[in-house]
């Protein structure tokens, strides 16, 4: 031992370490605000990174302040306990910002503890790197400056904790870090002044050759530094990519929502927005026009409060099922009792989104169907009545045809007789008028009979007994009953060919009875020399097309609509020059219409008229099919 040695530092380098001491701590401070929000393997790169840019700036500044210290001999280092020391900067202080960065809200005890476990890491990098040193002297240490120096390291680790998790603005980072910066040099400067150097001049020369130089401490702090640097340009670019990415993620959420509200507010349903419990914790604007006075509040109620009491128990059936099927969606009619006692009925949708994380509710959509349904119901109404007074115009009718067809045949029966003259010849003006009442008497059992067809078509109480028919088979059957007249009106009538393979499934009575009524008009209404075409064909839909076409009188185009109505007979003024009562394409049309088939007409005064007959696919059979029954007997109801 020789005597202690007088030591000096350079106060530049000095002014240098704090400087690295306050920038280290700003870095710090902004990259562990990301620890904030961060989770899973983000959140572990942000740790890394703010305990690398704190320990590495604490250790950095420590052997910057190292290069200042100016003693009178050569310094080494040892490279282990060097490298030991920066390891235990680093360590330390990542499990100091993990214990408080952990589950938000940690609290002084937390704080207290993390700050205790950094700060004695932080000191204990200054002495691991006190002990790096190689020196030609022994070291000694103050006791009291020592304890000065861990207690400054634990203030400093738990001031630097509190800050990096409750600091927001710039400017306050910046305050805090030359704060930190400080608190860090004034524990290392502290703990410097508990160094004592005594002169030993049986040191070992050989260790002291062995250390790093001083030289290359110097770049390696020159690269811890940059080192740290770095890390705050990534935290700063980082921070700039993830405020960009924010502000459109936030500038999208506001359009949406904007234009959610714009869609709402316009929409004249009611939407709601439930909790589990059913209770409201959102109402659209349509909410207190619909079910409300102007100021009734609907927020925090539960809507089963508004659902009438006998419709409770389906609603709750309702609430059951759909909070059973996450993401699924319920529509059912539900009345609503508004505040003003009325009840409204709407159609109610639910949709179970309380697994959305931004919405987490159940959404109801209320779409108010009282005049709908105010209208249906008076809609069926109308059709009941009308279909009552439907079938007691066709009892009345059957009725009365049946109470005039028992006088009538009498009669008929009494003037066939006079006309049969079994007592001898009767004067010429007694047989004329025996004619004329015979006659007449037939005419009227015949419209009798039609109106007693058409009141069994109309009522639906009819059964078909459908067959495989021919079609063209049962007009040429049926053509002789108008040989008379064509021959007397010199009309070609031209019979087309149907091909034989195709069948039609009819009710053969019917639709001869159609056949009949068609011929009959066609004759009736063509002129002399007049030509009539009927012809069948099957369709590309597959539907068989029976047409029957004139070149007679023809009708104008609001008179086809009038000529399918009962007694009706086109334009009045034309027709009362031909007999008929005006029910045999209204019968017609009604038995095609029990076979599923439909009439189209087509005509034009003075060109003629096109009247065809068109039965579905399902009546058309094809020869080599499945062998139809005999017969289908079918209930027909209109």
């Amino acid at each position: 031992m020789v005597g202690h040695l007088h030591t000096t530092h350079d106060p530049l380098i000095v002014l240098l370490s704090l400087l690295v001491a306050a920038v280290s701590s700003l870095v710090s401070l902004d990259v562990a605000e990301r620890l904030r929000g961060g989770r899973g393997l983000a959140w572990v790169l942000w740790l890394a990174a703010a305990s690398c840019a704190l320990g590495g700036g604490i250790w950095s500044m420590h052997f910057i302040a190292m290069l200042a210290f100016k003693p009178p001999f050569d310094v080494r280092y040892d490279v282990g306990l060097t490298i030991a020391s920066l390891l235990i900067a680093i360590v330390s202080t990542a499990i100091g910002y993990a214990i408080v960065a952990w589950q938000r809200a940690p609290g002084w005890p937390k704080l207290a503890l993390a700050g205790l476990f950094a700060g004695s890491g932080v000191a204990a990098m200054h002495y691991t790197g006190m002990a790096a040193m190689i020196v030609p002297a022994d070291i000694s240490h103050d006791g009291l400056l020592v304890a000065v120096s861990v207690l400054i390291a634990i203030v400093a680790a738990t001031a630097a904790f509190w800050l990096s998790l409750e600091l927001d603005r710039t400017w306050h980072k910046l305050a805090a870090s030359l704060v930190m910066g400080g608190a860090i040099a004034g524990m290392h400067y502290t703990a410097m002044a508990a160094v004592d150097f005594t002169a030993d001049i049986h040191s070992d020369l050989r260790s002291l050759a062995d250390g790093t130089p001083t030289p290359i401490l110097a770049a390696a702090l020159a690269i811890a530094t940059i080192l740290i640097l770095a890390i705050g340009f990534i935290a700063a670019i980082s921070d700039r990519r993830f405020d960009r990415r924010e502000r459109e993620e936030a500038a999208r959420r506001l359009q949406t929502e904007r234009r959610f509200e714009t869609v709402v507010s316009a929409s004249s349903s009611v939407v709601l927005l439930l909790d589990e419990n059913g209770v409201i914790t959102y109402d659209s604007p349509s909410t207190r026009r619909v079910l409300g006075d102007g100021t009734a509040v609907f927020c925090g109620q539960r809507l089963e409060k508004f659902i009438p009491q006998d419709n409770k128990q389906q609603y709750q059936n309702l609430m059951r099922e759909i909070l059973d099927a996450p993401g699924g969606t319920e529509e059912i009619e539900m009345p609503i009792v508004t505040v003003s006692g009325h009840t409204t009925y709407t159609d109610m949708a639910m949709t179970n989104l309380l697994a959305d994380p931004h919405l987490h509710a159940i959404v109801v959509k209320l779409h108010d169907i009282t005049e709908k349904k105010r209208f249906t119901e008076e809609l069926r109404a109308a059709k009941e009545r009308a279909e009552a007074g439907s079938r007691a115009k066709s009892t009345f009718l059957a009725n009365v045809s049946h109470e005039l067809r028992t006088p009538l045949n009498s009669i008929i029966g009494f003037s066939d007789l006079l006309l049969a003259q079994p007592n001898g010849p009767l004067q010429p003006s007694y047989f004329d008028f025996a004619r004329d009442i015979n006659a007449s008497g037939k005419e009227l059992l015949n419209l009798i009979n039609r109106t007693l067809e058409f009141s069994r078509a109309e009522s639906g109480n009819v059964r078909l007994e459908s067959v495989p028919l021919d079609p063209m088979a049962e007009v040429d059957a049926l053509v002789h009953l108008f040989q008379g007249q064509i021959n007397a009106k010199n009309i070609a009538l031209t019979v087309e060919p149907f091909d034989g393979r195709f069948k039609l499934l009819a009710d053969q009575d019917k639709l001869r009875q159609v056949l009949i009524n068609l011929l009959s008009n066609a004759v009736k209404f063509t002129g002399e020399n007049g030509r009539i075409n009927v012809n069948a064909e099957v369709d590309t839909t597959g539907s068989l097309v029976i047409a029957v076409q004139d070149n007679g009188c023809g009708m104008a185009e609001e008179e086809i609509a009038q000529a399918l109505q009962p007694f009706g007979k086109g334009n009045a003024g034309l027709n009362r020059n031909f007999d008929g009562a005006g029910l045999g394409l209204a019968i017609s049309n009604a038995w095609v219409a029990l076979h599923d088939g439909r009439i189209i007409i087509e005509s034009a005064r003075s060109v003629g008229t096109l009247i065809m007959v068109k039965f579905p696919a399902t009546r058309v059979t094809v020869a080599g099919e499945a062998e139809l029954p005999h017969s289908r007997v079918e209930a027909a109801a209109r």
